[in-house]
C-alpha cells in the first residue's frame, strides 16, 4: 500500500498524460520506471490506457543491458535494448525512475531518440509518490496561462523586491536579462523535466537577505528534506557572503562547503518564480518547492545555454520559500504561496 493514495496519484497521472503530454487514442506510450516507483507506474499505465494508447511499462531493475554484463543489476550505463525498441516506435514517453548519477549517460541516450525520433518526452529523474501528487495537480493549460501573464509584467519590470516574516528581505535587478519559461508545453521532439511552472532569470543584480524554509537541493537538500528552521543567505553583489542556520551547524557547514567548491559556485545563478499552484503547502523537495507561486534561487550555475549568462560554475543548488511575498516594480504578483494575478 502506497503512502499517497491511489485516487491522488490517479489525478496527478491525468493531468501529466492528458494536459501535458496530450496522449491521444492509438498512441504508443512509453513508461519507464522501477521498483522504488511502482505506485506511480500504475497510475500512468491506468492513464495511458484511458487515453487510448498502446501502453508499455518497462522498470529498468528488471532489464539487462551491455554495461551490466547482461546481468540485469544496475547501474545501466547504456540504455537497455528493452528500452531502446519501446522508445523507438513510441509517441509519448515519461520517465520516473531513480536518478542515479552513474546512469546519467543513459537518461541522455533516451532523451536523444526522443529527439531523434520526434516524440513527447516528460522526464521526471528521481521523483518520488509524494512529490509526483503535489507536483501535477494543475493542468498545463492553466499554468501556462499564469506565467505567459507573469511574464509580461516581468518583461517591462526593473526591480523585484521579495520579503517573508521568516527573514527575507531581497531586491533583484534583472537588467535586460532573458527571462526563461519553464510552463510545462511539450512539443514534439522536446524532453520536458516535470513537474514544472516557473519563470527564471539569470540577474543583474541581487542583494539583500533570503530565507530558505522549503527545502534545498544537493544531498544536504535530500537529507533535510522540508527545512526544520529558516536558512539564510546574506547576499551581496549577487554573492553568498554568509550562511546562518543557528540550529543545524552540520547543514551551514555542508551548504558552505557547496560555496568554496570551485569559482562562481557561491553566486546567485537564477532568481526562479514560480506559477505552479498545484501544492498547497511545500514537500520537502525542491522538485515541486521552486514551482510554487514565490520567489526562489538557484546558487551556482546560471544554465547560459538557456539564460545567456556570461558565466557558469561546475555546482548548483536550489533554495526554496515556504511562502513570501513578491512585487515587480511595487506590484504585488505572489503572497503566501499564492499567485496574485488579475
Amino acid at each position: 500500500m502506497s503512502e499517497i493514495g491511489d485516487e491522488v496519484l490517479a489525478r496527478a497521472a491525468h493531468v501529466l498524460v492528458a494536459t501535458a503530454l496530450r496522449v491521444a487514442e492509438g498512441e504508443r506510450f512509453v513508461v519507464v520506471g522501477d521498483v522504488a516507483t511502482m505506485p506511480i507506474l500504475a497510475a500512468l499505465e491506468r492513464a495511458g490506457r484511458a487515453a487510448g494508447a498502446e501502453v508499455a511499462i518497462l522498470r529498468l531493475d528488471q532489464l539487462k543491458s551491455y554495461s551490466t554484463n547482461h546481468s540485469g543489476e544496475r547501474p545501466h550505463k547504456v540504455l537497455p535494448d528493452g528500452v531502446r525498441r519501446a522508445m523507438l516506435s513510441a509517441q509519448a514517453s515519461v520517465f520516473v525512475a531513480s536518478a542515479a548519477r552513474a546512469e546519467s549517460s543513459m537518461r541522455d541516450q533516451l532523451k536523444h531518440i526522443v529527439g531523434a525520433c520526434r516524440g513527447r518526452h516528460a522526464h521526471l529523474p528521481g521523483i518520488t509518490p509524494a512529490a509526483f501528487a503535489a507536483g501535477l495537480v494543475t493542468d498545463q493549460s492553466t499554468i501556462a496561462a499564469s506565467g505567459s501573464a507573469l511574464l509580461h509584467l516581468l518583461e517591462v519590470g526593473r526591480e523585484i523586491v521579495s520579503t517573508s516574516a521568516e527573514g527575507t528581505n531581497l531586491v533583484v535587478h534583472p537588467g535586460a536579462r532573458r527571462w526563461v519559461a519553464r510552463l510545462g508545453a511539450i512539443q514534439p521532439g522536446e524532453s520536458v523535466v516535470y513537474p514544472t511552472g516557473s519563470l527564471c532569470v539569470a540577474p543583474e543584480s541581487v542583494r539583500g537577505v533570503f530565507a530558505a524554509t522549503a527545502s534545498l537541493g544537493e544531498f544536504f537538500g535530500a537529507r533535510e528534506r522540508l527545512l526544520r528552521e529558516p536558512i539564510l543567505f546574506d547576499i551581496d553583489e549577487g554573492i553568498v557572503k554568509r550562511v546562518r542556520c543557528p540550529g543545524s551547524p552540520e547543514l551551514v557547514r555542508d551548504v558552505e562547503a557547496m560555496l568554496a567548491v570551485a569559482p562562481n559556485s557561491e553566486r546567485v545563478g537564477l532568481v526562479v518564480l514560480g506559477v505552479n499552484p498545484s501544492a498547497p503547502a511545500p514537500v520537502g523537495a525542491v522538485a515541486v518547492d521552486q514551482h510554487r507561486p514565490g520567489l526562489h534561487l538557484v546558487i551556482g550555475d546560471p544554465q547560459s545555454t538557456l539564460t545567456a549568462a556570461g558565466w557558469s560554475a561546475r555546482t548548483s543548488f536550489a533554495a526554496c520559500q515556504s511562502a513570501s511575498t513578491v512585487h515587480v516594480d511595487g506590484v504585488p504578483v505572489a503572497e503566501g504561496g499564492r499567485l496574485l494575478l488579475s
